[in-house]
């Protein structure tokens, strides 16, 4: 039996995602704004391994810094910001959850040894 949601209890989060060679660094906000202003101190503090004597990309605005930063960074790096849905826990009815366990988990004493 599917679990059905009993109410939708919600909010959208942002999620910072920066794709570089070392892997992925996230980061998780309540506001796109603040999503957007941590692409930003990611970019700013790593502006100096990509940036030329002249010191052309300190003097982007925040906002062309992170559109122009895949070309700064040679295509080998990315900045860019998701939305998702976070649900709270009391979406799940009870009696949904625990047919759901019953019907996914097995129980398991943990004095039991294997044969």
């Amino acid at each position: 039996m599917p679990v059905i949601p009993k109410k939708k209890t919600s909010q959208t989060v942002w999620v910072a995602k920066w794709e570089h060679k070392h892997g992925d660094d996230i980061a998780i906000h309540t506001t796109e704004e603040g999503a957007q202003k941590q692409l930003v101190a990611w970019a700013r503090a790593a502006l100096e391994d990509f940036d030329d004597w002249e010191g052309r990309y300190a003097a982007l605005s925040d906002v062309a810094l992170i559109e122009k930063w895949s070309d700064i960074t040679g295509e080998t790096e990315f900045l860019y910001v998701e939305d998702h849905i976070l649900y709270s826990a009391d979406v799940w009815d009870e009696t949904s959850e625990k047919v759901w366990k019953r019907d996914h988990m097995k129980n398991v004493d943990v004095f039991e040894t294997p044969n």
